[in-house]
């Protein structure tokens, strides 16, 4: 047996090898015949926009993994998907840049092609490195958001909504990207402090009186349609209900009056613009002002400017003010910090802009999420916070639609005689209907035959928003919606709850009148040296492929798992060698034990009293250690998981128990070896069976040389999770062992004390053995004797010195 396991762990050669074998023996395919339970994992579809997947992502799809390998191993018949998000904004801004090519100078088709043709290159690489890191997904079950199946869902989605009243079409102000030239949901903002200055500036009266407000956006002034007070404000009641001339431009505005104008603020005068804010959006609508809209959708002004038409932001904001101190209406300025809202895609300021757009109405429905967010069990519980501030924050309705070439096209015709909305059946599904007409060829209402397509595609979060759904096959007649809906698990980045998780609620409260998943796993971030979210963009991403070829997949992982669900961990690549050191250890230990065991019986089962003291203590250990593994993992909690394994591993087992039986394993007592052979194979077994989920391919690798007869299951992650055996769990034993371990620890203080080595031979040694189990240490007096190298042991039972040796 030994000659099977090379003295050195070749770590590229096998972890390729397993990778090659579990792929060919289909060892993670979901079987849907099975009868065992399912446990269904909703997986995040990641954006084939990066050149690099760094340790960032490492981390998250590490945590989840282990939990779903630990779960086959119970026995459940594991759904796991792969999805790859390859539709909308984020890869078309990939393609711009990479070919340096303007979409609008090129046709939709060319654009798309491109778009596709690096999404499946994308797909490919994505692919080969998540096998290379030793994902246990099945890859038959793999999808894209751009495919047909998930188009196909997608447009169903879209279709039910509708014909459910939650879907409608306004031409109102949204959020709008004028670098990406698309509108915006609230979930694609991020907020970004900026420095900034507030400017007093004099606005005139009808009646010759002059008034004071303060603005950061005086850029905006051309664009005022009203001015407003608070209606208890003292300094302002007189001129309510009067008319102001806005400077540059000399248009009048009514001076209004809402409760809701902060006094505090600037001079207590608001100024409303369209649109600087979300509160002149909520006065505009409320009170029908006048839309004068000056900035286009690329961002520059137009014509409604005037003399700035043709300028950018910036730009116009220096020729207002510049005009402004001209005519001397600046009485003031000031240096402030500010919050901006921006596009977390490209980082560019937001602004509002009027275009007819496609919305969901999920603001009526902020009590139903919260309760649907209360059926998930979450881990760890704390997220779920995140989850009810978002909600509790949404002021928009979802705006779904893009202005892109690139994404799901939305499955509506337009009558060009009546407008009449034309929609398609399900059947017909999935469609473009800006390459073909509907399946009648008119309109159903008035029989024009002039037909258009929406030219808009869908928002990239419509479709992921139904992963559960495109898993479960939905869209089709033979669906898996029995089986594995609502999924068991959802596993994610903290920073997607407001959007992802979010969506995905929307959804399938709405579709389905669940929740579209039982639980929820949500993974911290993996930081850089810099204590920044790793990130390319920040240039402190370490390149995961990279540290895979100089370490392992399985180092890696074992880095992974360093840090409890949810929290953030800081990479280090010490850590990652302290992970392919285990593995060493590991690999030597099962060398070690191949070569003394390869003889010995190992179907044969021994009882308890026919071990040695130290046979007993180990074992009991273990089994305290695999109940202890399976309630943290239970729970989700990894990272104390590692620690037990780790734990027992080097300092139980072979920093204490192998050198102790060392000497059986040597000697010639056969009854007393064989009880060490039996503890040692008994243990080792069990190990490689609780590390599986962390260590996947060396933990094969020792299962098939080591482990694995002629009928044991063909993979070590297909094989049972190892369970308590009572005969062995003794806490008398731990407790007996316990203080064996101090008995070792104290030979070797008082060794290194007198300047004896460890390997070196003594004359005598002498335990103090007051208190303790005499018939437990009379047993282990020859494994004590060998571990201190002496010639003769004896033992003083009223004696409280630990121990003392002669030379």
């Amino acid at each position: 047996m030994s000659a099977e396991i090379p003295k050195n762990y070749n770590t590229k050669e096998i972890e390729k090898k397993w990778q090659i074998f579990w792929e060919k023996e289909r060892i993670y395919q979901f079987n849907p015949d099975s009868s065992a339970p399912v446990f269904s994992v909703d997986t995040p579809p990641p954006y084939l926009s990066a050149d690099h997947l760094h340790a960032g992502h490492v981390m998250s799809y590490t945590q989840a993994e282990i939990i779903i390998r630990y779960h086959r191993m119970k026995g459940e018949n594991i759904f796991y998907p792969m999805g790859f998000d390859d539709n909308g904004l984020p890869t078309e801004r990939f393609v711009e840049k990479k070919y340096n090519i303007n979409k609008s100078k090129t046709t939709r088709k060319e654009f798309t092609d491109l778009c596709l043709k690096e999404t499946a290159a994308g797909g490919k690489v994505y692919e080969k490195f998540w096998k290379s890191l030793g994902l246990s997904v099945d890859w038959s079950l793999l999808y894209s958001t751009i495919d047909s199946r998930s188009q196909k869902t997608a447009q169903r989605s879209f279709l039910d909504l509708f014909r459910k009243g939650r879907i409608y079409r306004e031409d109102a102000p949204v959020f709008w990207c004028t670098a990406c030239q698309t509108a915006l949901a609230q979930a694609d903002l991020e907020d970004k402090e900026e420095k900034s200055f507030m400017r007093d500036v004099k606005f005139s009266l009808e009646n010759g009186d002059e008034v004071v407000i303060s603005t950061t956006r005086p850029e905006l002034i051309p664009a005022c349609v009203a001015l407003y007070v608070h209606p208890d404000d003292e300094r302002y009641r007189k001129i309510a209900g009067q008319n102001a001339i806005v400077p540059l431009v000399n248009e009048k505005v009514s001076v209004r009056t809402s409760p809701l104008v902060d006094r505090e603020k600037g001079t207590g005068l608001m100024m409303v613009c369209t649109w600087g804010d979300v509160e002149d959006v909520q006065k505009w609508k409320e009170d029908k002002l006048p839309t004068k809209l000056i900035i286009g959708k690329d961002g520059r002004f137009n014509e409604k400017a005037g003399k700035y038409a043709g300028l950018k932001l910036r730009e116009a904001r220096e020729a207002v003010v510049r005009d402004l101190e001209d005519q001397n209406l600046i009485v003031g300025s000031r240096e402030i910090t500010h919050v901006l809202n921006i596009h977390e895609r490209c980082k560019n300021p937001v602004d509002f802009y009027a275009s007819p757009q496609w919305f969901i109405k999920i603001l009526d429905l902020k009590d139903d999420l919260k309760k649907r967010g209360e059926e998930i069990k979450w881990h760890p519980s704390f997220m779920k916070i995140h989850l009810d501030n978002w909600i509790d924050g949404l002021k928009w309705d979802w705006c779904i639609s893009r202005d892109r070439y690139y994404g799901v096209p939305f499955p509506v015709w337009y009558c060009a005689g009546c407008e009449e909305i034309i929609l398609p059946e399900d059947d017909e599904l999935p469609v473009d209907p800006r390459e073909s007409p509907p399946r009648n060829g008119s309109c159903p209402r008035c029989g024009e035959s002039k037909i258009k397509g929406e030219m808009q595609v869908m928002d990239t979060w419509m479709t992921s928003s139904v992963t559960p759904l495109i898993n479960a096959r939905w869209q089709d007649r033979k669906n898996l919606m029995k089986e594995i809906y609502p999924m068991t698990l959802r596993v994610q980045a903290f920073e997607i709850i407001r959007t992802w998780l979010f969506y995905t609620l929307v959804k399938s409260h709405l579709h389905t009148k669940t929740a579209p998943w039982r639980e929820v796993m949500i993974s911290g971030w993996g930081l850089g040296n810099d204590g920044q979210k790793m990130s390319k963009s920040l240039n402190n991403f370490v390149a995961a492929g990279a540290i895979i070829e100089k370490y392992s997949a399985d180092a890696l992982r074992f880095w992974a798992c360093g840090a409890m669900l949810g929290m953030n961990l800081r990479f280090s690549e010490e850590d990652v060698r302290a992970g392919q050191k285990i593995l060493t250890k590991l690999w030597n230990a099962a060398r070690f034990i191949a070569m003394n065991t390869e003889n010995m019986n190992r179907k044969a089962n021994l009882s308890p009293k026919n071990l040695n003291s130290a046979d007993r203590w180990i074992l009991s250990e273990l089994q305290k250690l695999v109940r202890s593994v399976a309630e943290q993992l239970d729970n989700y909690e990894f990272a104390k998981a590692k620690i037990l394994l780790e734990q027992f591993f080097w300092i139980k087992f072979a920093d204490n128990y192998i050198e102790l039986i060392k000497g059986r394993l040597y000697g010639e007592d056969a009854e007393k070896k064989y009880s060490a052979q039996f503890a040692l194979f008994k243990t080792l077994s069990a190990l490689v069976h609780l590390f599986a989920p962390f260590l996947p391919h060396l933990t094969e690798e020792l299962y098939q040389c080591f482990i694995r007869n002629s009928a044991s299951p063909v993979s070590v992650h297909i094989s049972p999770w190892p369970e308590v055996d009572g005969d062995f769990d003794d806490e008398k034993m731990r407790k007996n062992g316990k203080k064996l371990m101090e008995v070792i620890a104290a030979i070797r203080k008082i060794k290194a004390e007198k300047g004896v080595k460890l390997s070196e031979n003594i004359t005598a040694l002498t335990v103090g053995a007051r208190g303790l189990d005499e018939s437990f240490f009379s047993n282990a007096a020859s494994d004590l004797q060998n571990v201190a190298r002496a010639n003769a042991i004896s033992f003083d039972w009223q004696s409280e010195k630990t121990v003392d040796f002669s030379t």
